[in-house]
């Protein structure tokens, strides 16, 4: 279950009702996405981090530029936004437009095997000219298409671009087996779809809840305090579990505290990171995480004055730093982001 795009339920089915009338049991649309690879492979569980137009992963470093909105790793190399352009760069170095997909909207796979994207460079349009968003998935060895949104005309007098300002269609989340979109569990093997159904709290995913993502699996928390344990339902708050599921992550409030849970007594755990803060970023594997330590400004309002990625180990809570500290400035406000991890599109 996703406890995000939970709260979204009734806005998301009506969207569905509203007119892309696109079938869920299809697979595939007509002009595959032509999705770049490079030569070789690079560690893509590592952690990464990209900080002033370079993006380092594990001890590999490439350069984006300045113009960077969010980046996800393949297997071969990094998929990144500038505005509503898909870039690549390989773990060579080379970059290359992909597409003008209209949308800063990615996904990967706990192995970063599988890509997903919203694409409205393709398809087809309604009466004004606006194209449906769809859902693209790949696969970052090859590049192959895995999925695509079968096309559909949209309904006689649909207004998309009406439609998507009030509600748009959200990528939730893809794994080596499925894509959560758009109110529905599409599988990749065979395209077949299962949609939502109505929980206590909002959409149920079929699968979700049992998919391991980049961070973990997206679980309920209840307690408060000192103690956290997983829940059946949105009780107060919103975590992570970890690949092994004995440790718990709090990621519902922010700044977040560098704290974990153990799940199976709820007892609170202090992640010995450089601060106070950490915002968990991904796991290298069952035994180590890593993230994002944070210094708060004790005289300001949550604002962050110094920042670390660090990667930890599960049964100590552990951190050993893997990059410099990275200091932020007021008067660095820009339109780009100076400093991001994998997956937000954002800056920290």
């Amino acid at each position: 279950m996703s406890p995000r795009g939970g709260v979204l339920a009734a806005a998301l089915m009506a969207l569905v009702l509203a007119g892309c009338g696109r079938p869920l049991a299809e697979m595939g649309g007509t002009e595959p996405f032509a999705l770049p690879v490079g030569p070789t492979e690079w560690d893509a569980t590592a952690p990464a981090w990209y900080a002033d137009g370079t993006l380092h992963v594990g001890d590999r470093s490439v350069e984006l530029g300045d113009r960077v909105d969010q980046f996800v790793l393949g297997a071969t190399g990094a998929y990144w936004m500038r505005g509503g352009t898909l870039m690549f760069t390989s773990a060579e170095g080379e970059t290359e437009k992909v597409e003008e997909v209209g949308w800063g909207n990615l996904a990967v796979s706990a192995d970063r095997s599988v890509l997903a994207t919203v694409d409205q460079s393709r398809g087809p349009t309604d009466e004004f000219g606006t194209r449906v968003i769809q859902v693209a998935v790949f696969d970052t060895h090859t590049g192959e298409q895995l999925y695509r949104t079968p096309d559909e005309e949209p309904e006689d007098g649909a207004d998309l671009a009406d439609l998507y300002g009030e509600i748009m269609p959200l990528l939730i989340g893809v794994s080596n087996e499925r894509v959560f979109f758009d109110g529905a569990t599409i599988d990749l093997d065979d395209g077949s779809a299962t949609p939502a159904s109505d929980g206590p709290d909002g959409e149920v995913y079929e699968g979700y809840a049992e998919t391991l993502f980049r961070d973990g699996f997206h679980v309920y928390l209840q307690g408060e305090g000192r103690r956290r344990q997983v829940s059946d339902v949105w009780l107060s708050g919103i975590g992570v579990l970890s690949p092994d599921r004995t440790t718990i992550f709090d990621t519902g409030q922010w700044p977040t505290e560098a704290v974990a849970y153990d799940a199976s007594t709820g007892r609170q755990r202090p992640i010995d990171a450089p601060w106070g803060q950490f915002m968990l970023a991904g796991w290298s594997d069952e035994d180590t995480f890593f993230g994002v330590a944070q210094r708060i400004d004790e005289n300001a309002l949550d604002v962050v004055r110094e920042q670390q990625v660090v990667t930890c180990e599960v049964r100590t809570l552990a951190c050993t730093p893997v990059s410099p500290v990275i200091p932020t400035d007021d008067r660095d406000q820009g339109r780009y982001p100076t400093f991001l991890v994998e997956g937000d599109a954002h800056q920290l």
